[in-house]
């Protein structure tokens, strides 16, 4: 730990007598990687640290503004401009600072109802006043070239991602941006399955796959084999019935028929039959990352043992919470507006029933 005079300088240092021992710390958590659980309706943000001093720093909140259960192990999914803030006041809204006398497991006392008996809290400090400032932004839009929102093994900045003014680029017009689209070209063969090349086979200028070499790459292409049937359109009819009936996306794919070497039509300009036309599409929902910052500022920390000690902080950062594979739903305008006429039909009948 940082020598205690210095730290003094920064506000941050305390001491605590245990038996005559001393105990020093500088509130070494800030800028951490968090934790979370959820206990008795509250969320709790924790860190622990078993180096030279055996401590912890946990944040519980209750808030209607934070995601209803932790299903989904997130704090919140509110991402926009204005961060969520929080009034630290009573049990409800509190930061915990705590020694302890041995190794602290963090999942072990945070996460359940009732704490373990070891190891024994030696000193306890909670907060008065201050507020928790909760800042959340998706992870998979880092300033990493190779970032992949949607994972389809295409860098969002080679998928038209444009971090500053929101102009992304939507290659099919379906309302979701090439970055966020599994299926940029709109012809029911994921991109995944499209942008790759096999050695000899033909490419665009950047190295994609381009089957008809007409220097759009396959995953851009909607006609891949260039014979003038799209390549959504290159399915057996009873492959596109069933998908109804079944409910099944992967019935969709153009990559179930293959009449000659197994090569699928979509990709064989010399077979253009069988062919069925369409307007159904793949379900274009995904999985993102989130990243949620956790700063709290002007408030007290207060010594549990009757002395009224306390410190104070202008500022503290706590850390940072990152959770990865997120459910995130997507829909194409097409889809949006089945859904709508489906739950305008609905409507309706329902007021049929009740007149």
């Amino acid at each position: 730990m940082k020598k205690i005079f210095a730290a003094l300088l920064f506000s941050f240092a305390l001491y605590s007598c245990d038996d005559g021992d001393i105990t020093v710390t500088s509130f070494d958590l800030e800028d951490s990687d968090l934790n979370l659980c959820e206990i008795d309706g509250k969320k709790v943000l924790w860190v622990v640290n078993n180096e030279d001093v055996y401590e912890s720093m946990s944040l519980e909140l209750d808030d209607n503004r934070l995601n209803d259960t932790l299903t989904q192990r997130i704090l919140t999914l509110d991402v926009n401009d204005e961060p969520i803030e929080i009034n630290l006041s009573g049990e409800g809204n509190r930061l915990v600072y705590r020694i302890y006398d041995g190794e602290i497991t963090g999942r072990d006392y945070f996460c359940q109802g009732v704490p373990p008996g070891s190891p024994r809290v030696l000193e306890e400090y909670v907060s008065a006043g201050g507020t928790v400032t909760i800042t959340t932004n998706f992870n998979d839009l880092g300033s990493n070239e190779n970032a992949d929102a949607d994972g389809d093994k295409v860098p969002n900045a080679e998928e038209g991602f444009d971090p500053d003014g929101g102009n992304h680029l939507d290659t099919d017009g379906d309302g979701i941006p090439d970055y966020l689209d599994i299926d940029d070209d709109n012809d029911n063969v994921p991109t995944e399955s499209e942008y790759n090349a096999d050695p000899g086979d033909p490419t665009s200028e950047n190295g994609y796959l381009d089957t008809d070499e007409d220097g759009i790459p396959n995953y851009l292409d909607p006609d891949d084999d260039d014979d003038g049937v799209l390549t959504r359109h290159e399915v057996k009819e009873e492959d596109i019935q069933r998908a109804i009936d079944e409910n099944n996306d992967g019935l969709l794919s153009p990559e179930l028929t293959a009449e000659v070497d197994g090569l699928g039509n979509y990709l064989n300009d010399q077979v253009s039959s069988p062919n069925f036309e369409h307007e159904l599409q793949l379900d274009h929902s995904i999985t993102r990352d989130y990243r949620s910052n956790i700063v709290i500022s002007d408030f007290n920390l207060i010594r549990q043992d009757g002395s009224g000690e306390d410190i104070r902080f202008d500022s503290y950062n706590l850390g940072r919470l990152v959770v990865n594979n997120i459910p995130f739903e997507l829909l194409t305008n097409r889809q949006q507006e089945l859904l709508d006429a489906e739950e305008e039909n609905e409507e309706e009948t329902e007021e049929t029933s009740t007149n």
